[in-house]
């Protein structure tokens, strides 16, 4: 964090004591994003499927350096599938046990590394937080609690045409995403905690958008 706060101030002080021409973009961006929610568990299996992402993102560039803040709302889906309770009862599940809405905020810190007047690409790295809005889960067979923020680190690689914005973005999380781990709600063993010990909110992103500004 302090090497971030570095970064940012050095970028300030540069906008402010050079005479580069600061630039300023907005827009909005709707795409693609799949996540793996991995739970260190062989009697438990929780599939994640892909979701809609759409938000609004702004740029500030001084040279060829960026700083790209982003505000992505996210839509998941968590599916249950081949269920091993103990090793003579095996259910087999094929049904979404949870909707998941969140919001994502990262805070890019790039470098665009191919500038044209139509076309530019740059890549980024930085943290992302993400807000859980839902909270407390419960299917037939099991419920667990999110927390309400996840930390995690991001790398994106994006291309600009005309004003049209292309970005794929990976991002891996930091810290655990279930809360107090998964309590088991059938008859094999009711009330029996799941440690979630690995449970980790990694992406993967594709995204449109639209730049405003020059």
């Amino acid at each position: 964090m302090k090497k971030v706060v570095l970064f940012l101030s050095w970028f300030l002080l540069m906008a402010t004591t050079s005479n580069a021409q600061v630039k300023f973009y907005y827009g909005p961006k709707v795409g693609y994003k799949a996540n793996s929610l991995s739970i260190n568990r062989g009697d438990l299996m929780l599939y994640p499927k892909g979701y809609v992402t759409l938000g609004v993102f702004g740029r500030i560039m001084i040279k060829d350096f960026i700083i790209q803040p982003e505000l992505m709302y996210n839509y998941s889906e968590l599916y249950e599938g081949s269920v091993t309770f103990d090793p003579v009862n095996i259910i087999n599940l094929n049904g979404v046990v949870s909707i998941n809405h969140s919001i994502a905020l990262p805070i890019y810190l790039g470098y665009q590394f191919v500038g044209r007047n139509n076309f530019n690409m740059r890549a980024n790295v930085g943290p992302i937080v993400h807000f859980n809005i839902d909270d407390f889960i419960e299917s037939m067979y099991q419920e667990w609690n999110y927390r309400f923020m996840n930390l995690g680190a991001a790398l994106n690689i994006g291309v600009d045409i005309y004003r049209f914005t292309f970005d794929i973005c990976y991002s891996m999380g930091l810290t655990n995403a279930i809360k107090g781990g998964v309590v088991l709600n059938s008859n094999i063993h009711p009330g029996e905690r799941h440690n979630a010990d690995t449970d980790r909110l990694n992406t993967f992103s594709i995204t449109l958008g639209y730049r405003f500004g020059k």
